[in-house]
């Protein structure tokens, strides 16, 4: 069974790269960012100084203060000057969100809270972060299928277990899947957009996207009232971000659209891409670049591959390696780690899907 649920366990965000050793940072300097040399992971502040080392076996971004790192083959957590402040015993993490993560321990899932406490029962064969103070969980039935369901706070169900899927809460609505077709409750649980969908994303900027057919079906998007804003006719979508996203024509291009569906720009593009902080990475010629809302090449394509601006810095790819340029494309943290493709991903996501801005 599809689990959405998921797309939220074990964030694992930018691979970039530094080349200077820990100095010390202003009081207030906790910004940080992940980096990956000879397989193993550490983080740099914003200026290149590598200020943990790169030592763990695996490691999340920072989020709400602190980051999972994997020492031994189990999880804990770090804080910005590196100090383990919740020591490892957990099988896989979530990152921290509205204060709580969620854990594994053997094969079930639970939450604790950021002194390490446990807050719930290990008791879900599944778990996302708390989003809009809901999280939604996986659990298993004496017979049939497993069903998922929304805790509150406390960590007691403020929405019973009984959909066959349920993705996080955006802007006020969770896409749920009863039976074969996906809609959207509210808070309540009442389901305010009734489930005639095959597949439906997460709200952003008043807008989802949805899938009317089956894999070779179309993607439009929807308002909160489950109005068709923007015609089912494409094959494949981005989310929304900055009032921008990429859609998949029949013929197989990409176009960027604004809310009302119109096009931003008459170029068509090879491959989907996403605006953050008024630019965004497409490919020209089989090197990346970086392309304003007017269309215009601000930074002429030169890199293997690139990820989206986050606070300034964009991780990029030089050959087999990563670094991170700033808005004017100079490379303001040497290219000398490694290139992570997993972990840009998922900060992608972070930042577009949950519409976090800062650490």
């Amino acid at each position: 069974m599809k689990r959405l649920l998921l797309l939220l366990v074990v964030l694992m965000l930018v691979a970039g790269g530094c080349g200077k050793e820990k100095a010390s940072l202003g009081k207030n300097d906790t910004f940080r960012l992940l980096v990956k040399k000879d397989g193993k992971f550490g983080f740099c502040a914003r200026d290149g100084q590598l200020v943990i080392p790169a030592k763990y076996d695996n490691a999340s971004m920072f989020s709400e203060g602190l980051a999972a790192v994997r020492v031994g083959g189990k999880d804990g957590f770090i804080d910005p000057t590196g100090k383990m402040v919740i020591q490892p015993r957990f099988q896989a993490t979530s990152i921290f969100l509205e204060g709580k993560a969620a854990v594994m321990f053997g094969d079930r899932w639970g939450f604790i809270d950021r002194a390490g406490n446990l807050v719930t029962d290990m008791f879900y064969l599944a778990a996302s972060g708390y989003t809009e103070k809901l999280a939604s969980v996986v659990v298993a039935q004496p017979k049939g299928e497993p069903k998922a369901g929304f805790l509150n706070p406390k960590g007691t169900f403020a929405l019973t277990a009984k959909y066959d899927d349920a993705s996080i809460f955006s802007e006020g609505l969770a896409a749920v899947l009863i039976g074969k077709k996906r809609g959207y409750i509210d808070h309540a649980g009442k389901l305010v957009i009734p489930a005639t969908f095959d597949d439906a994303k997460p709200f952003r900027e008043g807008l989802a996207q949805i899938q009317i057919g089956d894999t070779a079906g179309q993607c439009g998007f929807i308002d909160h009232q489950g109005n068709l804003v923007i015609p089912a006719v494409y094959t494949g979508a981005s989310n929304f971000s900055e009032g921008v996203a990429a859609v998949r024509t029949k013929s197989g291009t990409w176009l960027l659209i604004d809310r009302s569906g119109k096009p931003i720009t008459a170029k068509e593009f090879k491959a989907p891409t996403i605006f953050s902080e008024g630019l965004a990475p497409v490919v020209v010629d089989k090197k990346i670049g970086y392309m304003d809302k007017q269309g215009n090449m601000v930074i002429a394509p030169q890199f293997k591959s690139g990820s989206i601006f986050v606070e300034g810095l964009a991780a990029v790819q030089v050959g087999d390696r990563a670094g991170f340029i700033n808005h004017k494309g100079e490379m303001v943290i040497n290219p000398d780690y490694q290139w992570d493709q997993h972990s840009v991903d998922m900060q992608v996501f972070y930042y577009t899907t949950l519409g976090k801005i800062k650490n």
